[in-house]
């Protein structure tokens, strides 16, 4: 409706291909053509009938991995099936049919080991494969639900994977999954999201504790985890009956996912409530204006505190490893040091992007980094920005990156990670109308290099941080909707006191 659409297809037994063109839902051409066998699909002019909607239309390297992500679910939905992917007339793929773990390893470029998760109950039966703990990155980007052949999106179930790896993976890290669920179609509902990339199951409580446990049972295989009895389980049967989070309290915290339920809507209540009549074609085409996740990083010119006179730190000292205390120009303040350094180097890396002076420190031995497959046209348009930022690197082919130096801020060893998180920050920012480009890269490196281990012990690293904080334009001023420091004057002590 939405697309100029060309569509070529025949049949092995054929002797000829049909051709149709179709403009904005109208049948412009259809006949007997010459073509290989197979099925091509061409979409052109996105949005050419709706110039409104093609002016929302993101970044050409954010648009591409869109489509980049929806390839590779169709291909890891269809093993058995030979695809081709071209980008700008060069070839991205070319899959074969064959295994689903071949198939995960050339559209993913998984070179580690992977699990075989197979489970058959009478309620739904699951199949697909894992990767070892040792795979988990700090992005959601390799993740894959399907039902009965089809993607779907579940927070629910994806805290039941997430649940199963508890104990053999880092806080913040995720692992790798392509499972699909085999259930009667009768017993699920894919008609209560407009896109249906969600889905309602009859017994979504006993498939998340299932889940769990055939992954459990599949790490069990490949791991030892002392005090586990989920990973010396014979059978399932002894484990539905265990206490497991409500699916309801998910639905509603999931906020990025829920776009388009109808609430008190019950598909399998005997009684079906109407479903709401009007479809929301901006939430099936994407959102126009989305609220920014990281707030307003820019404070307004009037609440700038100017800088009347030098800094000077008369003492400094930690409270409980937690806050900074210190006494500044006879005035106490009490400091977050985490916001303080995602405040300082936030302002940092956006000075370097504005003035396009990247400041890298050299690695010994050059360093190599595969980025998700769907990343790596993204990377290659924001390649100059990373270098301003500090990044010496560039593009070693495929879906891997030579890395010769990084910014020296750093403490992070896994650079894929931090790339790779950049990006996809970058990514969910797209739509934010109050920060740029550069703000939201600044922020996303800022949050990364921020050292949590911070050493409170070391006297001149706090001063250091707490001299680049009142160096700020804006020291005082909230960082991300969150307060920076805590100014203790005389008159507020006189005031408790009651003492003038």
């Amino acid at each position: 409706a939405v697309a100029q659409v060309e569509l070529k297809t025949r049949r092995k037994d054929a002797d000829a291909a049909t051709l149709i063109r179709i403009e904005g839902s109208k049948v412009m051409e259809q006949e007997y053509i010459s073509a290989p066998v197979g099925t091509s699909i061409a979409i052109r002019n996105l949005f050419f009938n709706i110039p409104a909607r093609r002016n929302f239309l993101k970044s050409i390297a954010v648009e591409s991995k869109h489509i980049m992500e929806e390839f590779q679910r169709q291909t890891l939905a269809h093993p058995e099936v030979a695809f081709k992917f071209y980008n700008n007339e060069s070839e991205t793929y070319n899959l074969r049919p064959g295994s689903l773990e071949d198939r995960i390893r050339e559209v993913l470029g998984v070179k580690k080991t992977l699990l075989d998760v197979l489970e058959q109950t009478e309620i739904i039966g699951i199949e697909g494969f894992i990767g070892v703990p040792e795979m988990a990155r700090k992005t959601r980007g390799d993740q894959f639900f399907f039902v009965n052949g089809r993607f779907i999106r579940s927070p629910y179930f994806n805290h039941a994977v997430q649940s199963a790896f508890e104990g053999t993976i880092e806080n913040g890290a995720y692992p790798l999954f392509v499972l699909n669920l085999s259930i009667d179609p009768s017993k699920v509902d894919v008609n209560v999201h407009p896109t249906k990339t969600e889905v309602k199951f009859e017994d979504e409580r006993h498939i998340y504790n299932i889940l769990k446990a055939a992954v459990r049972k599949a790490l069990g295989m490949h791991i030892v985890q002392p005090g586990s009895e989920l990973f010396g389980l014979g059978g399932l049967e002894d484990f539905l009956d265990k206490g497991l989070p409500d699916s309801r309290e998910w639905n509603r915290n999931a906020l990025n996912h829920d776009a388009g339920h109808v609430p008190k809507y019950n598909p399998f209540s005997g009684d079906m409530q109407k479903r709401q009549g009007n479809q929301d074609w901006a939430r099936i085409l994407g959102p126009v204006d989305e609220i920014s996740e990281i707030g307003d990083l820019r404070p307004k010119q009037e609440n700038l505190i100017p800088q009347s006179h030098e800094v000077r730190i008369q003492e400094i000292f930690s409270l409980k490893n937690k806050f900074i205390i210190a006494k500044i120009n006879d005035e106490m303040f009490f400091i977050d040091p985490f916001t303080a350094q995602e405040k300082v180097y936030f302002h940092t890396f956006s000075d370097r992007l504005v003035k396009q002076k990247g400041v890298s420190q050299q690695l010994l031995f050059p360093r190599t980094a595969d980025l998700n497959p769907a990343r790596i046209q993204m990377f290659l348009e924001l390649k100059q920005d990373f270098q301003n930022l500090g990044f010496n690197m560039d593009h070693f082919g495929g879906n891997s990156v030579i890395i010769n130096g990084l910014p020296p801020e750093l403490h992070e060893s896994n650079e894929a990670g931090v790339i790779e998180k950049m990006l996809e920050d970058y990514e969910l920012a797209q739509g934010d109308l109050k920060n740029s480009k550069h703000d939201r890269l600044a922020l996303s490196l800022a949050r990364q290099a921020t050292n949590r281990n911070l050493s409170f012990s070391d006297k001149k690293n706090l001063e250091a941080l707490v001299g680049s904080m009142f160096a700020l334009p804006d020291p005082l001023v909230p960082f991300r909707n969150k307060p920076v420091a805590m100014k203790i004057g005389i008159d507020f002590i006189q005031e408790v006191f009651k003492k003038r």
